[in-house]
Order: C-alpha cells, then structure tokens, then sequence
C-alpha cells in the first residue's frame, strides 16, 4: 500500500506540481486573533493510470527493511545517451515526462520501451542498463525507497 502513495507522488512530482496551490485555490481564513490564514483546497482526486504489484521483469513488489527513506530525483538525458550498467538492490519507480528509454536488461535478456507518462518499475538487483531513443531530451523522475543512509544504485563491475 506504501509503494502506491509513493508511486503517485512521484508521478506528481514528474507532473510538476507546485509547492504553493494555484491562484483561485486558496481561501483566506480569519484566525482567532484577526489574522489572515491561507488553506489550500483539497487536491483533485484523479483516476488511476496503472497499478502495478511486479517489476517489469516480473519480480513481485516488497518494501525495503523498516527505517527507509524517500528519494526522488529528476534527471536529464540527451539523445543517444546512456545509462550506465548498474543495479538496484530496492525499490525504484521512474516516470518519464519527456522523450523515450530504452532499457535493457541483462539477466532476462529483454528489452523495455519506455515513453512520455509511463512509469517504468526497475528491476531489483538485476543489472540494466538504458539508452535514450528520442532525439528530444529524455526527462525523468525517479522515486527510491531505500534504507537510511544507504544508495540505490551499484554500478557493474568492470569487464
């Protein structure tokens, strides 16, 4: 259930939601003593994209150790760029606002196309690697869940 809060605000981060409501969207209250307060409307509930419960390697979905913590990161690729070979040992959600990925795994031998408002569920601790397809810049955000202190990402060793 956790991972699904996670997901969506990923996804609003990708979208590119303000830390501050719209204009219109805020209604001033008079407090006790006189002042103005500003409460923000309730967010617009929207329908469910996708859920997903599996990597797209098809690994079951399971939250890291207890005490993890949040990391979301927004990245920018140009084309033909790549990613290098590397693994995750937990959870990490990628949404992608702009541009294609390719990634390619190389446990299952599979390849994975990705595009503008797809969510990609990395494989865990399996080595992958991506390439940017389109010729715009390929722009994502990736939301991780790992444990306090620790890193989401271990490169391939050298060959």
């Amino acid at each position: 259930m956790t991972w699904k809060i996670i997901v969506a605000a990923g996804a609003a981060l990708a979208a590119g939601c303000a830390n501050q409501p719209a204009a219109g969207n805020q209604a001033a209250n008079a407090s006790a003593d006189g002042n103005q307060t500003a409460e923000a409307a309730p967010a617009p509930a929207g329908p469910v994209q996708r859920r997903y419960d599996q990597t797209m390697s098809g690994q079951p979905l399971a939250l890291p150790p207890a005490g993890f913590q949040l990391i979301v990161t927004r990245a920018e690729y140009a084309y033909n760029d790549r990613i290098p070979c590397h693994k995750h040992p937990y959870p990490r959600y990628v949404y992608i606002q702009q541009g294609n990925l390719r990634v390619t795994n190389h446990v299952t031998r599979q390849d994975y196309d990705f595009g503008p408002g797809d969510t990609a569920v990395e494989s865990i601790d399996q080595w992958h690697e991506g390439l940017v397809t389109s010729r715009v810049p390929l722009i994502l955000v990736a939301v991780e869940q790992a444990p306090r202190g620790d890193q989401n990402r271990i490169l391939c060793p050298p060959r």
